[in-house]
């Protein structure tokens, strides 16, 4: 693809020069005045080799006490700064990146004049405070009289003449302004409009390339006794729990925090007392994950809930998300910051239908007088909007959930109870579209259970009869019909099944808030380190402000960091968790306090980043992406449709600007330049945004380069970006 056919010339330079860039506009001025100078500097070294004979006027630093010969007057004392004016000056000189004490000496040196310290500090940037010049003998720069040799100050704006080669290694040692990266010593024209986009490709190439070569920089956080004491530990995964509204999510994640011990009996049986008040005796579990006052009275999942677990293998963080066709945005929040899923679908007739079927399937049922369950079985689900189960399954994918867990939830209550017939229909139905969508069916399991009455959920059926724990027998007392068919795992033997993730630590590191208050002095962030690591005292950047912290503290919540079994190791161990709690490594769910920012430049969504400014990702306000779009589309997309952008924590409005390429779905031929797109196929577009949005491509950051789009309450598609 060549620039012409990825750049809109029409409309790109006015989009591009609107902006205001200060930086980099900066940074060509300063490579320009360098140029000037070592140009001029330059000429005046040719000069001193043309003419060796020739004498000059050597310049040397003032002193604090000058004669004038000719006239034989008394000598004139220069007056001194004051105190104010001194620290002003050094002030001048540091802010070019030279420490104090060396422009101190400098200026002291240069009777206090900045230009002149400047250039010395130039030559040398380390002045020794115990070296005076000596006066030279250069002809007109010097006098002579009544036996004294004194040195005359050089006119203003005049530099002491060096040779070529002096001047050149003088250039490179320059340091740049606070800011600004160091630009080679090579002069560089200003870019016109037409090598705007190769400056822009050239820029992005060389960014790159500071990232690659500052990727070290984050495993130096760890030591290598701590990366040795990582793979010992348990692994950290967040699970995002999903499904058509009224499947029982959150009934069975309260399930599983009793059964765990995360939660005590007498609390469930005050929420129990609680609920029945209201005619709700049911959603007592439900209520353990449900905890604002307006989801307890609705009876639905309005917001993410967080909670943890910990299995044999894993520390699992719990996102409990909304089913509710309504709240869709938030269950792509928390999709997008997850490594595995559970999928939560009923067994009961009529309710796993409304929650996998399409609308139009539906309808059709609907007008046949086909069978719709009961009567909570298509709550949430809109006229013409896909089921919640579908549409889930799809997005997680998208989002990045590789793993996967159906949970076959109500088997109980099928007909008849336990069926292994309706458990299989299940499975059947849902392989071929988990397939489609992109996952491994190694890696998804099926599991029937019961979460209102925990059968299968911790204990196997099987093996119930022969435990001591009355908690164990009553939830699995009638689940004679499942131990007769049923020979697999657990829902916590599956989750301890997962695969560890792999973690990008050696990337920069990105942190994604979800959550902010204040707390005592300091700023608690709360959220998941997408990449890199962050330690205790670094430096973060909080995009999109700009704004640099501190991480004064770190906070890792209820999960168990672990402690030594051997009474020999048992320091050494303790020394390293210790060292664990103070480390914030890639797919980490913690909460980062920060110091030294103000709690209004921080909001949900926000981006931590590396402070350094090589290492933060860029704001882009267009980019290339490859969409994958819904199958049940209504209307197609094309250039100029208008939707709204889903990425993590955030939502913005965007246009589909240009449609580059698509995928025929016939013969699997790309069909450049398509006017339309419609659905099922796979499209490469340009997306503009808004406003300007912290992204980066997918292969630099994958959770800063996926993305969802809908619109009027629809999912059009899933994609990642492929170049900003």
């Amino acid at each position: 693809m060549t620039d012409e056919d990825y750049y809109d010339y029409d409309d790109y330079d006015d989009d591009y020069y609107e902006e205001d860039d200060d930086a980099y506009y900066m940074e060509q001025e300063r490579v320009r005045k360098l140029a000037e100078k070592e140009a001029r500097q330059q000429a005046v070294a040719a000069k001193l080799q043309l003419n060796p004979t020739r004498t000059k006027p050597v310049i040397q630093p003032k002193k604090s006490v000058e004669f004038n010969i000719k006239k034989k007057k008394a000598p004139i004392v220069v007056p001194q700064p004051s105190e104010k004016e001194q620290e002003n000056k050094e002030s001048m000189v540091t802010c070019m990146g030279f420490s104090q004490s060396s422009a101190r000496i400098a200026l002291q040196a240069q009777n206090w004049n900045v230009e002149l310290a400047i250039n010395d500090l130039l030559v040398n940037p380390n002045p020794d405070a115990n070296s005076n010049p000596q006066p030279v003998d250069g002809g007109g720069g010097t006098s002579s009289g009544g036996g004294m040799t004194m040195t005359m100050a050089p006119p203003p704006g005049m530099t002491r003449p060096r040779p070529k080669e002096e001047v050149k290694k003088t250039m490179s040692m320059a340091p740049p302004p606070p800011g600004i990266s160091k630009s080679p010593s090579k002069p560089k024209s200003t870019p016109t409009k037409s090598s705007k986009s190769t400056s822009s490709s050239s820029s992005n190439s060389k960014s790159k390339q500071t990232l690659s070569k500052a990727s070290s920089s984050s495993m130096k956080k760890i030591s290598p006794q701590l990366q040795a004491h990582l793979q010992n530990q348990k692994s950290r995964l967040t699970m995002v729990i999903l499904g058509h509204v009224d499947a029982g999510k959150s009934t069975l994640m309260g399930q599983v925090l009793v059964q765990c011990g995360k939660i005590e009996k007498r609390t469930v049986t005050k929420y129990a007392k609680q609920a029945g008040e209201i005619g709700k005796a049911s959603f007592a579990l439900a209520w353990i994950m449900d905890e604002d006052e307006s989801e307890r009275e609705r009876g639905v999942t309005i917001d993410i809930a967080t909670k943890q677990i910990s299995t044999p293998k894993h520390d699992l963080t719990i996102l409990d998300a909304p089913g509710h066709a309504d709240y869709v945005p938030a269950m792509i929040t928390g999709a997008g910051v997850s490594d595995v899923g559970i999928l939560v679908v009923s067994s009961t007739k009529g309710e796993f239908e409304s929650g996998f079927d399409t609308a139009k399937s539906n309808a059709n049922k609907n007008n046949n007088g086909g069978s719709s369950g009961n009567g909570n079985g298509n709550g949430g689900q809109k006229r013409g909007h896909v089921g919640q189960t579908r549409e889930h399954i799809t997005l997680a994918r998208g989002l990045g959930v590789s793993q996967l867990i159906v949970a076959v939830n109500k088997l109980d209550a099928a007909e008849p109870s336990w069926s292994q017939a309706r458990f299989d229909e299940i499975e059947a139905r849902l392989r071929p579209f988990l397939k489609a969508n992109g996952f491994n069916l190694d890696r998804v399991q099926f599991v029937p259970i019961s979460g209102l009455t925990g059968a299968n959920v911790k204990v196997s059926p099987r093996s119930s009869s022969h435990s001591n724990d009355d908690d164990d027998a009553d939830a699995n007392a009638n689940a004679a019909g499942l131990a007769s068919w049923y020979k697999g795992k657990t829902l916590m033997g599956a989750m301890d099944k997962f695969q560890p993730a792999k973690r990008n630590i050696e990337k920069p590191f990105r942190f994604i808030s979800s959550d902010i208050y204040a707390e005592g002095k300091g700023i608690v962030v709360k959220g998941r380190v997408a990449q890199g690591v962050a330690s205790v005292g670094d430096k973060v950047c909080v995009l999109p402000v700009g704004d640099v912290a501190t991480v004064s503290r770190i906070e890792h919540g209820s999960v168990d960091i672990g402690t030594a079994s051997s009474t020999s190791e048992s320091v050494a161990s303790e020394k390293m968790d210790q060292e664990r709690r103070k480390v914030a490594i890639a797919g980490d769910s913690v909460e980062l306090i920060l110091a030294g920012i103000d709690i209004a430049r921080i909001t949900v969504g926000n981006i931590l980043s590396d402070a350094a400014p090589g290492l933060r990702p860029e704001m882009k306000k267009k980019f290339l992406a490859k969409i994958i779009i819904m199958e049940e589309l209504t209307v197609p997309l094309i250039r100029g449709s208008q939707l709204l952008l889903h990425m993590h924590c955030l939502d913005t409005p965007a246009v589909i600007s240009k449609i580059m390429s698509k995928v025929d779905k016939k013969n699997g031929n790309i069909v450049p330049n398509p006017r339309v797109v419609t659905g099922g196929c796979t499209a490469t577009v340009e997306i503009k945004l808004m406003e300007k949005l912290c992204v980066e491509d997918f292969g630099e950051c994958r959770a800063l380069g996926r993305f969802v789009l809908r619109r009027s309450g629809d999912t059009v598609a899933v994609g990642i970006i492929e170049s900003t």
